[in-house]
């Protein structure tokens, strides 16, 4: 993948560890549609919301408009920013950077490269941007953003921190 679709989830998780750069080192172009966007600043003075916009600012991220839902495929039930990236990753041809299980399982239902945070962080350790995930997963934790227990456990096992 040389491009991916980013959702509001991974965004602010990656937001929270000040780790926006690797979507952007690991596929070149992250693209985010202003539906997505405007999930991300819902809370305005958040410093996840402020990081973002930096991020967006500085070309790091690239907005563009929501495409409509390709004509003939079943639309699925999700939420508008999880469609709207949907929608732009069938669109764009990209890969789809987003956490929510049921978003997952429509991109994969239709061929789409998934990949999330977790994954993400595996392959920033393996380039050797980043020295540990455990206390990135434990940040992530503390602040409210869920990762499964067994998801958590597997990726401590690869990433060989267990």
């Amino acid at each position: 993948m040389n491009c991916v679709v980013a959702d509001a989830g991974p965004l602010i998780a990656l937001a929270k560890l000040e780790l926006l750069d690797i979507p952007r080192r690991t596929f070149g172009q992250i693209l985010v549609p202003q539906t997505v966007l405007d999930e991300c600043r819902e809370q305005v003075y958040s410093r996840d919301a402020m990081l973002i916009g930096e991020a967006v600012s500085s070309g790091l991220i690239e907005v563009r408009a929501d495409v409509p839902w390709p004509e003939g495929l079943r639309e699925p039930r999700l939420d508008a920013g999880e469609l709207a990236a949907l929608a732009m990753a069938l669109q764009s041809h990209a890969g789809l950077l987003i956490d929510e299980a049921r978003g997952r399982r429509e991109a994969a239902k239709l061929g789409i490269k998934v990949v999330g945070v977790c994954g993400l962080l595996l392959f920033a350790k393996r380039e050797g941007w980043i020295a540990e995930v455990a206390p990135l997963l434990g940040r992530l934790r503390s602040s409210g953003y869920y990762i499964s227990p067994a998801l958590r456990e597997r990726v401590l096992e690869q990433s060989g921190e267990t």
